[in-house]
């Protein structure tokens, strides 16, 4: 069985007091709500800092408010308790389950439960940090865009950075996407431009769900803006997949990216 080990944020804007730049980014002008969503298997090392630090740096924002809505995993490690004594001090909403969903339907169930204009997905496992939402809090996508990170520099283990690099070869001979990095966990867009891409196909790719998200995006005509964001090394829990499980990742990825290339929605 292949071991999990993940958590992540879906940071939804909520309310319509925009306004837009000459770019065409939305740019908050008024008190919003920033709901951050976050699916979490086995991170009782990581979560109690994130959340505390998540929370202190966007209190310092005037213009927003936010809260997080915790998708919990099947976790066994004590993150369920740990959640449920952090409610007593943050806006927590407490969505812990007895079943293990699986990476790619813990993205898509937070994506439903969502209730905001905006949905930002990033890792939670504290290699990318809140500052780099703050800094592209101006920089909101309108339309069919959504904004993507690109690790600058990706710090993970040797074995994972050499797998990205070779099936980028194919991810781009395929999609063209055009992104230096189209696995990066930072996904920034409007609800509504979210809710384009089928289920069906987004969970083809259940190892490997930002390479099949992307895929589904270019098929669906969605554009990205990428931005470099900072990514820091993984400092507790463990760093993801072994190198004994790559082969089979590797195969089961390439047969996903094929059928969402040869599929027509």
């Amino acid at each position: 069985m292949v071991k999990e080990s993940y958590n992540w944020y879906y940071i939804i804007i909520l309310g319509n007091n925009t306004t837009k730049n000459k770019n065409n980014f939305n740019i908050l002008s008024v008190t919003d709500l920033i709901s951050i969503v976050l699916p979490v298997h086995n991170e009782f090392l990581n979560l109690r800092s994130l959340i505390e630090e998540w929370d202190s740096e966007l209190k310092k924002i005037s213009k927003i408010q936010h809260e997080f809505v915790i998708v919990e995993d099947g976790s066994s490690d004590g993150t369920k308790e740990l959640i449920i004594e952090l409610e007593k001090t943050f806006s927590i909403v407490n969505l812990s389950s007895e079943k293990k969903r699986g990476y790619s339907k813990a993205v898509l169930d937070g994506i439903k439960a969502s209730k905001g204009n905006y949905i930002l997905c990033t890792d939670s496992d504290n290699q990318i940090k809140v500052n780099s939402l703050i800094e592209n809090i101006n920089n909101l996508p309108t339309g069919e865009v959504f904004l993507f990170g690109a690790r600058t520099p990706r710090n993970d283990p040797i074995h994972r950075k050499i797998y990205s690099k070779m099936f980028k070869i194919l991810h781009d001979l395929l999609f063209n996407s055009n992104l230096s990095d189209p696995s990066c966990p930072f996904v920034l867009g409007q609800k509504e431009t979210f809710k384009k891409l089928p289920d069906e196909f987004l969970l083809k790719m259940r190892e490997g769900f930002w390479w099949g998200f992307v895929a589904v995006s270019k098929k669906k005509k969605i554009n990205f803006n990428e931005v470099k964001i900072e990514h820091f090394k993984r400092s507790e829990g463990d760093a993801g997949y072994k190198l004994s499980q790559m082969p089979g990742i590797i195969i089961r990825n390439t047969i996903g990216l094929f059928i969402i290339k040869l599929s027509n929605f």
